[in-house]
């Protein structure tokens, strides 16, 4: 017989459920509690099914005999989507009014270092697409401004790809003729990203629900992450964001995500469509 699984499995599972919680925070310092539980019930139906398991308690005893399949779990739990310029109407504002706005703010201050943070970066599509519109903004006319992307996420196998910097002629697709030509070299098949363009970036790895707090940036984006989180959360992370800020610094979220309680007090909209808001 064939069971389908689903975010539920099966029914009178809630205190199984709240007990294979605990068990992975104890073991790998993992707090499930900080992402909404319907994803949290998706990511263990992948594993449970894949080990033609039914249920919780099932899988927690699993783990205890396995740990190893802990690293299938982990891997269950990352998103890894990103493209190059991911919702274009975004970058399109960001180029054409953010970064203007940033270079008069840094010239009537005085100031040279520029600082981006791109949070959840995945395999870094994201990064370099913000490096890339910096060093086409500024790559006539430098001014000697100093211009760090700072690339961070939870996955290491993608950052390791990140880092790596070459893609497919898939994953490039979003990317125009002329930025191809001038910012990747095409070499056996696969598209590299050019050394003026990783000069200006960094990867490093950090987990945004309880990593160290990082900070002095003009702008973040933190695209399309959040949305797996628990409201307190959300909240708890548009507060660190805010203090990571500059003054006067850009926050970018995904279109379809939203800033709740007392962010709308620390945050206000520059495009509230295109979900780009200024501390």
């Amino acid at each position: 017989m064939i069971i389908i699984m689903t975010e539920n499995l099966i029914p009178n599972q809630d205190r199984d459920f709240e007990v294979l919680k605990s068990q992975i925070l104890k073991d790998k310092g993992f707090d499930c509690n900080q992402y909404r539980d319907t994803y949290v019930k998706r990511r263990l139906a992948i594993r449970i099914r894949a080990n033609n398991l039914y249920s919780y308690r099932d899988y927690a005893t699993l783990l205890n005999s396995d740990p190893t399949e802990y690293n299938e779990l982990m891997d269950a739990f990352t998103i890894t989507v990103s493209k190059f310029f991911r919702d274009a109407s975004v970058f399109d504002y960001f180029r054409k009014n953010v970064i203007p706005s940033l270079i008069q703010d840094k010239r009537r201050k005085k100031q040279k270092i520029i600082r981006i943070w791109s949070a959840g970066c995945a395999s870094g599509e994201e990064t370099y697409s913000i490096a890339i519109l910096m060093y086409d903004f500024l790559g006539a006319n430098p001014e000697n401004f100093l211009i760090s992307v700072h690339g961070t996420d939870i996955d290491g196998d993608s950052l390791a790809k990140a880092k790596k910097g070459e893609y497919t002629f898939d994953e490039v697709k979003n990317v125009g003729a002329d930025s191809l030509s001038l910012y990747f070299v095409f070499d056996h098949g696969r598209y590299r990203i050019c050394d003026e363009i990783k000069w200006l970036v960094k990867f490093e790895k950090h987990d945004l629900t309880s990593g160290k707090p990082l900070a002095h940036f003009d702008v973040i984006f933190c695209r399309n992450v959040s949305i797996y989180f628990s409201r307190a959360m959300h909240e708890r992370l548009h507060k660190e964001f805010y203090n990571a800020l500059n003054t006067d610094g850009f926050f970018v979220l995904g279109k379809t995500e939203m800033l709740y309680a007392t962010a709308r007090k620390l945050f206000k909209p520059v495009n509230a469509k295109e979900g780009i808001y200024k501390k």
